[in-house]
């Protein structure tokens, strides 16, 4: 059966299924699940915009393919799904053939570093990459932001917001003929995952944004 919603509220119910899971993350990876509203968010404004109706979507880092899943909802044509954790790749094929099986021929999961694709064929990337906070993945996020810019025309980005960050996007933006569409500080939260979290929720600030090829 086909999954149709008619609001954003609608699309984050449908996604609740993805708020009940549980996994072990990998802290080396900067495994964080994006959460349902945000999915919803971001997903619900590329549909109002005409960004996702009958495109081919690319989810780098996609983890358990959320992104991916919320993008065909709302009109995406098929979708591709590149994770270098091959064990949550498992886990979210297993998800959307459980949950979104009307879905699930239209989803390719890909195991693999998404920092070193180039694309072809694919209208929009949308993606909540590794923030690049811990010492060895530094600059990893805008690593997948070169890669994403390189492969669509259109970018949906989740970042941890700063203003080195958007000092760096723009000069990225020139350099590769994009346009700064839209901007968005939004809180991110974060549930206790690792031995290292001493609070329930960790919260703090990150930047959506969506580029443009000009």
């Amino acid at each position: 059966m086909a999954i149709t919603v008619s609001s954003k509220a609608e699309l984050e119910k449908v996604l609740s299924v993805y708020s009940a899971e549980r996994r072990i993350y990998r802290r080396e990876l900067e495994q964080y699940p994006t959460p349902t509203w945000l999915v919803a968010h971001m997903t619900w404004m590329g549909a109002l915009k005409g960004d996702l109706e009958k495109q081919t979507v690319a989810d780098y880092g996609c983890g358990d393919g959320r992104l991916a899943v919320a993008s065909l909802i709302v009109g995406g044509s098929r979708a591709l799904c590149v994770e270098i954790d091959e064990e949550i790749v498992r886990r979210g094929a297993q998800l959307i053939s459980q949950h979104f099986s009307s879905l699930s021929y239209r989803v390719l999961f890909v195991v693999g570093d998404a920092t070193r694709l180039v694309l072809e064929n694919t209208d929009v990337v949308v993606m909540n990459p590794p923030f690049g906070v811990v010492k060895s993945n530094r600059g990893l996020d805008v690593r997948f932001l070169v890669s994403a810019l390189k492969s669509a025309r259109k970018v949906y980005s989740i970042h941890k917001y700063s203003k080195g960050f958007l000092r760096i996007l723009g000069k990225l933006a020139e350099a590769l003929n994009f346009n700064l569409e839209y901007k968005e500080v939004v809180n991110f939260d974060i549930p206790m995952l690792y031995s290292r979290h001493r609070r329930r929720i960790h919260r703090f600030k990150a930047i959506f944004i969506i580029l443009a090829k000009r």
